[in-house]
């Protein structure tokens, strides 16, 4: 048996990668990881009693290259008798669509698609080949990026579905296995550009760093990141501890309670909060965002941080609420006309007219009504703008929203949220709050209308 191969099986038997009877989802995109690793999990299917099948994502980029990339998995599979899905998807498209990078795309939507056929042809593993250098790239890449401890903890080993058989051994040693066997594969010409984030640590910073300082760079920073992944999971367990006096997990945000942050570990604080807010809103940190976070226990309230991936912090008098951002107050404006109903940011706003005689108020805030009179055409329902000014119901002179929501004791989280119903340029009243004083019911009044929020 192969040196190679034995250090494959020693790995898959450590980490208990494949069990007996797996059906296993080989992810082939025809390059010489993955046709050494189907090859190989072909070759030791007896061993492991397993079922094994692959699946090809054509990303629409490379053109010709990419369809002489699916004859050549499709060929292969058919040599080993392998059940093949082929799967074409436009990751251009998807990446301009949803703003995000070629690479990011492309693996969303790998991913997305294993998940698929798993569902559909009922493989319960899916084999990625990521090997000692792709590990060796993820941990620089968040290394510069600042993305803590986890992040340099490298490539997991397995992940739910997900198990990386050959996460243990170089590129070199792949190629070195290919080519005394005579294997052929296919080579993504696209790896040698330096376009990528990546490709640029590949192709010229790991290359220097083995030539003068460690050849064996892969190997060393593999070791190094398995010790950083057990430090990662000693951090998990210390900040479970800590996270339910630490963060609420309310709807759509989370609540860091200042309190409770003053007696917390700053490194086990920092760890429970990252996990946490990558959790929830399905994204990735970086130091600098936990940073900025930790910087507003020291501010005032309504201070605001703005964090990656569209992400907000906002200091509050006794918590710090994290919330993904929000439109821009101009683009939240709707039209509505008496006896319509409409909906803005789940507030659902009716307007009525009041017929015969007003008989008195509600005496609840979701209810309120106004003199008619002096209304004209449309109302807009939308967010205050700064600046804005109201007379309130009840004061003497007029009063800017901004110290009107602070003095009803607003969270600066909820103030930019804020409703107003206008009519011609004039505020009618603050949604839920209070309604202007130019609209209040008298003895003169003859029209009424009721606002009325359901």
């Amino acid at each position: 048996m192969n040196k190679i191969e034995q250090n494959v099986l020693r790995f898959i038997d450590e980490k208990k990668l494949i069990e007996n009877g797996d059906n296993v989802l080989v992810a082939l995109s025809g390059g010489p990881d993955s046709v050494f690793l189907l090859r190989f999990l072909v070759l030791f299917k007896k061993r492991y009693n397993i079922k094994i099948g692959a699946i090809h994502v054509n990303h629409m980029i490379r053109g010709k290259a990419a369809r002489e990339d699916e004859a050549f998995c499709s060929d292969l599979c058919l040599y080993l008798g392998i059940n093949l899905r082929l799967v074409r998807k436009n990751v251009r498209k998807f990446a301009e669509k949803n703003k995000i990078s070629l690479e990011e795309a492309g693996r969303i939507i790998r991913y997305r698609e294993f998940n698929r056929e798993c569902i559909r042809s009922g493989y319960n593993k899916i084999a990625t080949a990521h090997n000692c250098n792709d590990n060796a790239e993820t941990v620089f890449l968040n290394l510069i990026k600042g993305t803590g401890i986890k992040g340099i903890s490298g490539i997991p080993v397995s992940r739910g579905k997900i198990i990386r058989p050959i996460l243990n051994i170089t590129k070199e040693e792949i190629n070195k296995y290919l080519k005394e066997k005579n294997i052929k594969y296919r080579t993504d010409l696209s790896n040698l550009s330096n376009e990528y984030e990546r490709n640029f640590i590949r192709n010229k910073i790991i290359p220097v760093i083995k030539e003068n300082l460690n050849p064996n760079l892969e190997k060393t920073i593999f070791n190094s990141s398995g010790v950083f992944a057990e430090m990662s999971l000693l951090f998990e367990e210390a900040s479970g501890i800590v996270k339910d006096n630490l963060i609420s997990i309310l709807k759509n945000e989370l609540r860091l309670s200042l309190t409770a942050l003053k007696g917390t570990n700053n490194a086990v604080g920092a760890f429970a909060l990252k996990s946490l807010i990558e959790r929830n809103f399905s994204v990735k940190t970086e130091f600098n965002d936990i940073k900025k976070i930790l910087s507003l226990e020291d501010k005032q309230a309504g201070r605001l941080v703005e964090l990656s991936n569209k992400i907000r912090a906002i200091k509050e008098r006794e918590y710090i609420i994290i919330k993904r951002k929000i439109k821009d107050p101009a683009e939240k404006t709707v039209r509505i006309n008496v006896g319509d109903s409409v909906a803005v940011e789940g507030v659902k706003l009716k307007i009525n007219k009041v017929e015969g005689k007003f008989s008195g108020y509600s005496g609840s805030k979701k209810k309120e009504y106004i003199s008619a009179d002096g209304i004209k055409g449309n109302f807009l329902l939308r967010r205050w703008k700064n600046g804005e000014k109201f007379f309130p119901l009840g004061l003497a002179g007029s009063k800017k929203i901004s110290d009107f929501l602070n003095e009803q004791k607003i969270p600066s989280s909820k103030k930019r949220e804020q409703l107003v119903l206008t009519n011609e340029n004039k505020i009618v009243w603050v949604v839920g709050l209070r309604i202007d004083d130019r609209y209040k019911i008298t003895k003169q009044t003859k029209k009424v209308f009721e606002l009325c929020l359901t």
